[in-house]
């Protein structure tokens, strides 16, 4: 094959290559576009079938996954929620907020040591985090390990005196989502 017959087969892939992902990604946002429309109006199903198309087309579409995740939440489905933000997490691992909404997820599906590992990755990056220790908390009462709980306790009410949720050890709620 000649320079000049490899050169043109490299633009023609290149350029073949393009228009296909090219209507790749239009397919991606026409199918997000119906899916946020859905949602607005609170139409979970259809929303939530064209988020997951989305995902399908382009799997690494993150406003894709966090409009699932809002469909799933939004309509009360927590476990095919934590389903979605698992494989979010995998596409965006330094995302606290949505690792904290799946530590609380799976507090209430009772696993603590899966929500105490969610609560612990975000305080690796930020110790401070009051949602994230007052979680960390919650799990580790719920694990049977009083001494962690008490400990995040301390440090919340130590670094936000005027947080009530760090007031007393008794009752620790839910972190915001």
């Amino acid at each position: 094959m000649s320079s000049f017959s490899f050169v043109f087969a490299l633009a023609l892939a290149y350029h073949s290559n393009h228009a296909a992902t090219e209507v790749h990604i239009k397919a991606a946002a026409a199918a997000y576009s119906q899916a946020r429309a859905a949602l607005a109006e609170k139409h979970f199903a259809v929303a939530i079938e064209s988020f997951r198309k989305a995902i399908e087309i382009e799997p690494t579409f993150e406003a894709a996954y966090k409009g699932l995740i809002k469909a799933y939440l939004d309509s009360d489905q927590q476990l095919e929620a934590a389903a979605a933000i698992t494989r979010f997490l995998e596409i965006e691992p330094n995302s606290p907020r949505y690792r904290l909404v799946l530590g609380q997820i799976l507090l209430e599906l009772k696993q603590p040591e899966r929500a105490l590992a969610q609560f612990s990755f975000v305080l690796k990056s930020d110790p401070f985090n009051p949602d994230a220790l007052l979680g960390f908390a919650n799990a580790a009462n719920q694990a049977g390990l009083p001494d962690r709980a008490s400990e995040a306790m301390q440090r919340g009410r130590a670094h936000y005196p005027a947080d009530n949720r760090f007031k007393s050890t008794a009752t620790m709620e839910k972190p915001n989502k």
